[in-house]
């Protein structure tokens, strides 16, 4: 008898952990299906959590879509693997962030695995806007496949601690040699004026960019460039790549970078400079607000410090092929429909009307800056957002600007700009009043070659991992020149064969006129 009251009381727990289990399941539902239509949607985050499904600004933007939103969220470090495991899969979600044209997106495009996009756009008020140079540099064999996500195309430069270059005496950055110049001094001469031997001039990481930089600043091509003989070629084999890989190699011997670089995520790469460990950031422009306001979240700059007495900001540096700089392609990934989740025109039309709003300026707003008095103010009109918030209340916002495409681009609530918010726009917009940008024409050609399809991601792990041991000493000239003719050898010609074809055949196609992709130092 005890044993029987026994089980009927273990039952009817049971049932009651049942009942509650089943109630907030419920619940839940019903959280999740208060509008009619759900939108899933894979996207990266940057920092430590993604925000929260319960996040009032996420609750906000499905009550002005009337759409349920779900997030699947992945850290961008570990990003592309994850897409990888999930196109092989099959297994997509309607809306599925692409951070670039890989080989294995593009086989995914042409097998079918996403929406073609381009005969639609025009059809949307908010994505008719995107420009042709954009579109062209996004394109697959000459086909929209994805909604680029906006990028102000000069929008790289060098940013720098002006503070730092007072302290060691430094008044001009006009040339490579006072770049030089600035880069010693912030590691030998105690920049930052605390008795130690505890700075770099400038901190590196994994992203190759700062490098690529640097290479067109020598007069070679942005990824490609047209040599001689009218024909593209690719940038590490020019005269240009090879000085601006000696140039990092003299860094790296005076100890001018760190040593560890390789080994350092892009992720946390900005974190360095808002420690106060490095002064000369190659990269874009914006990093230098953000730098800004780490350095003084992190107590290094006085409260009242003005922030342009602090940070400065330079376009490039003069070489003897004058001033050049390296534009972004006008957009940083996609948002692509996918065909295993959105299946018929019907729904198609729905998520691109939905994407489309995404471009509103309730949306623009919302997802890039978060809710008025709790994550920005209001100063004279403008966003002006609240530094260092509260760990929870920046959870809220946290990664939801990645499903931004910004079409319109400004198309939000204008921000408040402080002086160096304003030399920020003011540079950015000056890169390309200059014409000092360099295009790359193989953006979107690279991408259509099968031989790349197939070898690229082995062709470039080659010619990257030949570059960081070449900056390391590991390698010599001679040892750098046998990988470029093993690269050749393994693919690398026939890749150069099928770009140059695909360039005959979209030549018209392409936005810019050749005197931009010249390479002057071949």
């Amino acid at each position: 008898m005890v044993k029987i009251k026994k089980l009927l009381k273990l039952v009817l727990v049971g049932v009651c952990i049942l009942g509650l289990l089943f109630s907030s399941m419920v619940g839940f539902g019903a959280q999740k299906s208060k509008y009619s239509f759900t939108l899933t949607i894979m996207a990266q985050y940057f920092g430590t959590e993604p925000a929260p499904a319960n996040s009032p600004v996420i609750l906000k933007a499905e009550e002005y879509l009337k759409t349920n939103l779900e997030f699947t969220w992945v850290p961008a470090d570990s990003y592309k693997d994850k897409l990888n495991i999930m196109l092989a899969s099959g297994k997509l979600p309607m809306v599925v962030y692409v951070p670039d044209n890989s080989a294995s997106f593009v086989a995914a495009c042409k097998a079918g695995a996403f929406w073609e996009l381009g005969p639609y756009i025009k059809q949307y008020k908010n994505l008719r806007t995107i420009p042709d140079i954009v579109l062209w540099n996004s394109s697959i064999d000459g086909k929209i496949y994805g909604i680029p996500r906006s990028r102000t195309l000069g929008r790289n430069g060098i940013v720098y601690r002006k503070d730092w270059a007072k302290n060691v005496g430094i008044t001009k950055l006009e040339t490579i040699d006072d770049l030089y110049n600035m880069l010693k001094k912030f590691t030998y001469n105690d920049p930052d004026k605390n008795g130690k031997n505890d700075t770099y001039g400038m901190y590196e990481c994994s992203y190759n960019g700062p490098f690529y930089i640097a290479v067109v600043w020598f007069g070679g091509p942005n990824g490609w460039g047209l040599n001689k003989n009218g024909q593209l070629v690719p940038s590490f084999l020019t005269n240009a790549y090879m000085e601006a890989l000696k140039f990092w190699r003299k860094l790296y011997q005076e100890k001018i970078f760190n040593h560890d670089f390789p080994s350092v995520p892009g992720a946390r790469w900005e974190d360095y400079y808002s420690q106060g460990k490095a002064g000369v950031k190659i990269d874009v422009i914006d990093s230098a607000n953000r730098i800004y306001n780490g350095l003084l979240k992190n107590g290094l700059i006085p409260k009242d410090a003005k922030d342009t007495d602090i940070m400065d900001i330079k376009l490039a540096v003069k070489t003897k092929y004058g001033l050049r700089n390296m534009p972004t392609a006008g957009y940083a990934g996609y948002l692509m429909v996918s065909k295993t989740s959105v299946k018929d025109m019907n729904t198609f039309k729905k998520v691109m009307s939905i994407l489309d709003k995404f471009g509103d300026k309730t949306m623009q707003d919302l997802f890039g800056y978060g809710l008025p008095n709790r994550h920005y103010k209001l100063v004279d009109g403008k966003i002006d957002p609240i530094q260092n918030l509260p760990a929870e209340l920046s959870r809220e916002i946290s990664g939801v600007n990645q499903v931004l495409h910004f079409y319109p681009t400004n198309g939000g609530t204008p921000r408040y700009m402080t002086p160096l918010l304003q030399l920020q726009a003011d540079m950015q917009a000056l890169n390309e009043k200059l014409n000092i940008l360099v295009p790359n024409p193989a953006l979107p050609l690279q991408a259509m070659s099968q031989t790349y399809i197939k070898r690229g991601v082995t062709l470039d792990n080659m010619i990257e991992d030949a570059r960081v041991k070449y900056i390391a000493g590991q390698l010599n000239d001679q040892g750098f020149k046998k990988v470029l003719d093993n690269w050749r050898k393994q693919g690398g010609d026939q890749i150069i064969k099928e770009v140059n074809a695909l360039y005959r055949q979209y030549r018209k196609n392409i936005p810019y006129k050749e005197d931009l992709y010249k390479i002057l130092n071949p």
